[in-house]
């Protein structure tokens, strides 16, 4: 059963500093069905160029990671998110721990042959998806616990300033969240400022 080829839509982003190992890779990567290559030396200006080019998958062949780089790395990871494969020869635990940590999806060491890369930039790339379903949990949950702590703050101020049990500060809230057609949490925060601008 023939492999599936990989969408032509998918761009990459091939980054060596080695223009003759770049090509090599570049002729791996147009074998495996991988037709929208961006090719380039400029690890100097990883960000800019991620920015500029918006690649569906970055890929960086390179002998070890230095600290610059994966000072880039951490920058492309928090502005700009985006999966990565890095082909390095470098196979320490250190460094590769600390590639991981930059934001690295996949870490491959050795020499890039034909049957590596497809199932490298999958690796990567499904990551990254479970990476990115994890950050945006951990956002929601943290939005929610925000939310619950104004409302309580909210309840709180009205059982304060209205003499209500804490029963009828949250029927209060509600009341006027169904009135003003709002969220509970905005009524909240409404509560909130009011109550501080009354000091």
């Amino acid at each position: 059963m023939a492999t599936p080829l990989p969408p032509p839509t998918l761009k990459l982003m091939l980054v060596d500093q080695s223009s003759q190992r770049r090509e090599i890779l570049e002729k791996i990567l147009r074998d495996n069905g991988y037709t929208n290559v961006f090719s380039t030396s400029g690890l100097d200006d990883l960000f800019a160029l991620v920015a500029t080019v918006k690649p569906d998958v970055v890929l960086i062949e390179l002998d070890s990671p230095k600290r610059d780089t994966l000072e880039q790395l951490r920058e492309i990871r928090q502005r700009q998110p985006t999966p990565v494969v890095m082909f390095a020869q470098d196979q320490d635990a250190q460094t590769v721990h600390a590639a991981v940590d930059s934001g690295v999806c996949a870490y491959m060491v050795d020499s890039v042959d034909r049957v590596k890369v497809k199932p490298a930039i999958d690796l990567a790339m499904a990551t990254f998806a479970a990476y990115r379903r994890l950050r945006n949990e951990a956002d929601k949950y943290r939005t929610q616990l925000d939310s619950r702590k104004d409302i309580d703050l909210a309840k709180a101020m009205l059982m304060r300033h209205e003499r209500l049990g804490e029963a009828e500060a949250h029927r209060m809230l509600r009341k006027m969240a169904m009135d003003s057609n709002r969220k509970l949490h905005r009524v909240a925060l409404v509560v909130i400022s009011t109550f501080k601008n009354k000091r």
